[in-house]
């Protein structure tokens, strides 16, 4: 097995294909610290997707099986994933979240189009979380979705924003309990009732001190225009 670092745990994983072994090479690991865990992929839950899901090749397969146990296990430290387009600006993380599909992706390449070297993709689907010394700390993983996007970088939360579609550009401050709803949306399937508490826990923490909004956006580039609305905070 080899090491690896992510989100700053150190953990060891068999990894059986050379395209997911690709995925992880910036996030191998050749330091003194041991492992607190090891992961391998259970190759019924792999056969299950490939066999039923669409497009999804044994290497895919391997590499969703290991994100969901890896966030299983960050739990314990108190992290997880939240389904989003990671975008790092001017030194800090934002989270721009949505069901696949609703253009958090394309949203935040306009970023980019606009601001140039001053924001980058931390991941494009599957971005960790930990809270260290009372920070959220957002965590670039091997976990990125199609795109394959993503850095092996960590920066603090700036804020957490909701993508919906819209004709009409708008940004909005969300209350914590419609915050905790949309984020329990986009987040991994609670395992077990001692797993769903740690959730909503970790949820209670993030949004006591980082702002969460949901931003009504068409895909056009004046969207960006809205959503600076995000660095006031």
């Amino acid at each position: 097995m080899q090491k690896f670092k992510v989100a700053d745990i150190v953990f060891q994983m068999k990894l059986d294909f050379e395209e997911t072994a690709n995925w992880y090479k910036p996030y191998l690991y050749d330091g003194e610290e041991e492992p607190e865990f090891s992961l391998v992929a259970d190759p019924k839950r792999m056969d299950y997707l490939v066999k039923n899901g669409l497009d999804i090749t044994p290497a895919i397969a391997e590499n969703v099986v290991l994100c969901t146990d890896f966030n299983r296990r960050l739990m314990k430290y108190y992290g997880s994933y939240i389904h989003s387009s990671a975008l790092l600006f001017d030194g800090k993380a934002y989270l721009f979240s949505a069901n696949s599909g609703v253009g958090k992706s394309t949203h935040t390449k306009k970023w980019l189009k606009r601001f140039g070297e001053r924001a980058a993709i931390i991941n494009d689907d599957k971005p960790s979380f930990r809270f260290i010394d009372g920070k959220c700390i957002i965590y670039g993983t091997p976990f990125a979705g199609g795109t394959d996007i993503q850095q092996n970088i960590s920066a603090e939360l700036g804020a957490l924003v909701f993508i919906e579609r819209s004709e009409d550009n708008l940004l909005e401050k969300l209350p914590v309990s419609r915050a905790i709803a949309l984020l329990l949306e986009q987040s991994p399937k609670r395992a077990n009732e001692q797993m769903g508490e740690r959730q909503l826990e970790m949820y209670s923490m993030l949004l006591s001190k980082y702002p969460a909004y949901l931003l009504k956006c068409n895909m056009d580039d004046s969207a960006v225009d809205a959503a600076l609305g995000i660095l006031k905070d």
